[in-house]
């Protein structure tokens, strides 16, 4: 970004590069880079005119930086700053902090650390020798609204103003200058002009798309039941206790105790066990055999407590939570797969450990109903959108049950959707993102970089070869491509240079300023007693 120190003299304000922005990016003028903006421009760049104070608070120093107060007085940055803040939010100054003194703490919050940042720009201005020229903050002073009649400065309402006042304008105004060079100096370092480019090259192509999908639940209850019935011993049902401690020796000391019927299982695990089973005396409750994975992660640990009869304790055995033993509450029994609740776990089973089969059926479902498209002439996203009922639903005995499809776009290649969701729009670079509000799918392609590979280097027209998103195996087809114009492009590097960097600058400067070892941070020892006196 170019320097504003390098502006014509009759080049427009701050105020003015600020609704130029807002017209090329409107979107920016909410939430986030708002704050930032007003930040910046008013609370920095733009000085207020003196104002009446805050009752009867005079002088009210919160820390220092650098051996610099950082105070609250009548009429100076700190207070301006307070008080736009608080305008900003609603906040009554005089009366709110009687009845919302959480907000009253954040509004001098914030303000005090503005402040903090403003003060520390101008220390290490000074400390790199940096003084203000003394003609050109007369120029920007003569341009300050306070000055103008129909447009030119006039003569007259200088040398009427209160020379007071003037001398404090004449000083924000340079503090103002000495703050912008400084920022505007860093904005050069961060940010070159190839990365500018990079990022407004990036607004072009824009494409519009058509998805379909078919979610991992439609994979049907009947595959399940037949894995199941492959795979018994993993569906079982078995009924075990158990008894956990931290350590070894004391877990075979209570396995021997109750080994020789010194005490009874029961009150063993009531009185000594640290697990979630112990209120229960250690009953664990029916369960599949696979979800004893979770409390023995060694195959040969869990074949031993599986094949215990009935009554029978197993050895003391390592588990995530200490050392255990079991007991077996009965003999294993065979699965009603009638019941939703066993299908269920085994969904949960396959799901986790046999995805790869899950997905292969589901990709055959997808080649299917393609290959059915095809023989229409229709691709697959119309094949879908015509198998739907003047309900826009799909009949339970249409081939494409269970599969859901939309378009979306025109949206460029935007890896992270800056700005997808709804309250990030006013920090989004590009002018189309993803629709996740229309389609919350989508939100998990935005950080997916397989998609946005295959959406952008797919040929226009052909269909993908599926492949997974989130939990659903997908098809994208690039219906349409268009190229902005270069205005859009300019605007999306300049938007980029001029409004995302402000705000990570803004972030990287509290941050720096706040951790930094010249400052001292006296704002709650002194915010306290002075909320609880009378001085508002």
């Amino acid at each position: 970004m170019a320097s504003k120190s390098k502006r014509p003299a009759g080049e427009e304000s701050g105020l003015e590069e600020l609704k130029n922005r807002f017209k090329a990016h409107p979107f920016i003028f909410t939430g986030t880079i708002l704050i930032l903006v007003i930040v910046v421009v008013v609370f920095v760049f733009l000085p207020a005119m003196p104002t009446g104070g805050l009752g009867g608070v005079q002088d009210l120093t919160m820390g220092y930086y650098n051996g610099v107060p950082i105070a609250y007085v009548e009429n100076n940055y700190f207070s301006r700053v307070l008080r736009d803040t608080a305008a900003s939010l609603n906040f009554d100054l005089q009366s709110d902090y009687r009845t919302d003194s959480e907000t009253a703490q954040r509004v001098w919050y914030q303000a005090f650390i503005r402040t903090l940042v403003h003060t520390a720009i101008l220390d290490e201005m000074k400390s790199a020798g940096y003084t203000a020229p003394g003609r050109e903050i007369d120029q920007q002073v003569a341009k300050l609204p306070e000055f103008q009649e129909d447009g030119s400065f006039s003569s007259v309402k200088f040398r009427n103003y209160n020379k007071n006042d003037l001398l404090t304008l004449w000083r924000a105004t340079e503090e103002a200058h000495i703050t912008r060079k400084y920022i505007d100096s860093l904005m050069d370092l961060r940010v070159s002009s190839a990365e500018k480019a990079f990022i407004g090259a990036m607004a072009s192509p824009e494409r519009s798309f058509e998805l379909v999908s078919i979610s991992r639940s439609a994979y049907p209850d009947s595959e399940l039941a037949s894995f199941a019935a492959a795979n018994p011993a993993l569906f079982r049902i078995v009924h075990f206790s158990q008894i956990t401690l931290g350590e070894e020796r004391a877990a075979a000391q209570v396995r021997e105790s109750i080994q020789s019927g010194r005490s009874s299982f029961e009150d063993a695990a009531r009185n000594q066990s640290t697990d979630s089973f112990k209120d229960r005396g250690g009953d664990m409750g029916p369960r599949m055999a696979f979800e004893m994975f979770t409390e023995l992660s060694e195959e040969a640990d869990r074949d031993r407590v599986l094949s215990l009869s009935r009554g029978e304790l197993s050895p003391v055995l390592k588990t995530p939570a200490g050392w255990a033993f079991f007991r077996a509450e009965g003999t294993s029994q065979v699965p009603d797969m009638s019941l939703a609740e066993n299908l269920t776990k085994v969904r949960t089973y396959m799901n986790r450990f046999e995805g790869g089969r899950i997905e292969k059926y589901l990709v055959d479902k997808v080649e299917e109903l393609s290959a059915r498209a095809g023989e229409n002439g229709q691709s697959l996203f119309a094949y879908i959108d015509g198998q739907k009922t003047s309900g826009g639903d799909l009949p339970a005995d249409s081939p494409a049950a269970g599969f859901t499809g939309f378009a979306f776009g025109p949206v460029s290649l935007n890896y992270g959707n800056l700005g997808g969701r709804v309250e990030e729009w006013n920090v989004r670079l590009f002018v189309n993102t993803l629709d996740v509000a229309s389609h919350p799918e989508l939100e998990e392609a935005a950080y997916n970089e397989n998609f946005w590979r295959i959406a952008f280097s797919s040929p226009l027209g052909a269909p993908s070869a599926p492949f997974t998103l989130g939990d659903s195996i997908v098809v994208l087809t690039a219906a349409e491509e268009t190229v902005p114009d270069e205005p859009t492009r300019e605007n999306t590097a300049k938007f980029y240079s001029q409004g995302w960097m402000y705000n990570t600058l803004d972030m990287d400067l509290n941050s720096a300023f706040i951790q930094s070892p010249k400052f001292e941070n006296n704002f709650f020892a002194a915010f306290l007693p002075f909320i609880l006196s009378d001085q508002f």
